[in-house]
């Protein structure tokens, strides 16, 4: 009994020691975590001062560092996901959910769906009046501004959202009032939400990947011939032809068809779903190497750029979410920021501007682009400090969930919600 008592013993010690053991060494390879984080520098003494141990900030960061160079802290956490994952259907990439059927998705879609993120009609009805005048400033120097919707997959797939957030008494979302708002005053538009809409029940493969939060790669080559033919139905153009060879069929996922499936950070992979990849030619063109096209976009037209784009236009800039120079989006060390500083002069170097949203990004309105091109063109306007405040609210996508939130528990509508909160801003930072 005492043997047996000193091994178990020693077992423990030493299962104690393995992550000590292997913080120093490394004696196994870990597989490294998915997502958008930064790891803290490894523990150090000489962070160390009297000010910093009195006030604490020592301690907690010490504390970090070693929490996150933790030996077999990788596995840990994927131990964890799995079993919260298999067990009871929690994902703990942040913002994204398991529908029903498995579906995965991220939750601001489902809530850009139902209404719960409707900014109201005062907001939206002023950036479209803003924006007609745009268009119109931009066609008498023969440059074309093309609205385009691109496809959400709760809107896609609403018979997959959890009963939990009461798909079927929907509101009236951005979408639905952003569309009737610009038919009224005859801006034309791009739906490619409506058109994978009406595709849905007779497209071979998946549209929208089961484990993904964009189109598929194979419903982006179908995004993109519709994009460029309504290009060149507008602006008189002739861009290349893209022409499908063959489609290769597969039972896993590749690249952006399983983003959010890399997320979630498991120990075995998710359940294998089918899925088509097409081998495609894109033709070439006279007018292709004449056209400047600026994209301003969020990530879907990331697989667009890195796949094609330099294919069907001779001159194109991506300015991410009208905030970075695509492709120097994720690069924290040397972020490339859009210069602005003359931005009336800037959109005319361009002969057509896409201005594309997913129904995620619905309520916050092209990311001030509508109301920064309005001021280029009209020199002089003074612009409402509070509405300016209510931009950066809808902008920062936590800081508009917290608003939401607060909005439901008083039972006021998010426009009004954002206008008092705006209002408050500005009584306590703009007045200053």
């Amino acid at each position: 009994m005492k043997i047996t008592k000193e091994i178990l013993f020693t077992g423990i010690i030493l299962l104690l020691t393995l992550p000590l053991i292997q913080s120093r060494g490394g004696m196994v390879k870990e597989k490294k975590l998915e997502g958008f984080f930064r790891l803290k520098d490894k523990p150090t003494i000489w962070t160390f001062s009297i000010k910093s141990w009195l006030d604490n900030s020592f301690q907690d960061e010490f504390a970090r560092r070693v929490e996150d160079h933790t030996g077999f802290r990788k596995t840990f956490i994927r131990i964890r996901n799995q079993y919260d994952y298999t067990l009871y259907g929690i994902s703990h990439a942040s913002g994204f959910i398991r529908e029903k059927q498995g579906v995965l998705v991220e939750e601001d879609y489902i809530h850009e769906y139902t209404g719960k993120y409707y900014i109201g009609k005062r907001t939206i009805d002023r950036k479209l009046d803003r924006l007609k005048d745009v268009i119109q400033k931009l066609k008498e120097k023969n440059i074309d501004l093309v609205i385009v919707f691109e496809p959400g997959k709760a809107s896609f797939y609403p018979e997959y959202i959890p009963d939990h957030y009461r798909p079927r008494n929907r509101t009236l979302s951005n979408y639905d009032y952003m569309v009737s708002g610009l038919q009224e005053r005859n801006i034309p538009f791009l739906d490619l939400n409506r058109y994978f809409l009406m595709m849905k029940d007779t497209s071979r493969y998946p549209l929208f990947p089961k484990y993904g939060m964009h189109w598929s790669i194979y419903g982006m080559w179908f995004a993109v011939d519709t994009l460029t033919r309504y290009i060149e139905h507008i602006h008189s153009a002739i861009l290349p032809q893209i022409k499908i060879l063959r489609t290769e069929l597969s039972d896993s996922l590749r690249g952006s068809d399983n983003d959010i499936g890399f997320l979630l950070n498991l120990i075995f992979p998710l359940p294998q779903t089918p899925a088509a990849y097409p081998i495609t030619e894109v033709g070439n063109s006279p007018d292709k190497r004449k056209l400047s096209v600026l994209v301003v976009a969020d990530s879907y037209y990331v697989n667009i750029e890195q796949t094609l784009s330099d294919k069907l236009f001779g001159k194109e800039e991506f300015w991410y979410y009208n905030s970075k120079v695509y492709p120097y989006v994720n690069d924290d060390d040397h972020p490339v920021y859009i210069d602005k500083s003359d931005l009336h002069a800037k959109l005319r170097e361009f002969d057509v501007i896409l201005l594309m949203t997913s129904e995620i990004n619905l309520h916050c309105m092209f990311w001030n682009f509508i109301d920064e091109s309005y001021l280029a063109f009209n020199p002089g306007t003074a612009e409402d400090p509070v509405y300016t405040y209510e931009n950066k609210i809808r902008n920062y996508r936590d800081w508009f969930r917290f608003v939401v939130a607060k909005a439901r528990s008083q039972q006021r509508s998010v426009e009004k919600m954002i206008r008092l909160d705006a209002e408050y801003m500005y009584e306590l930072e703009g007045k200053k």
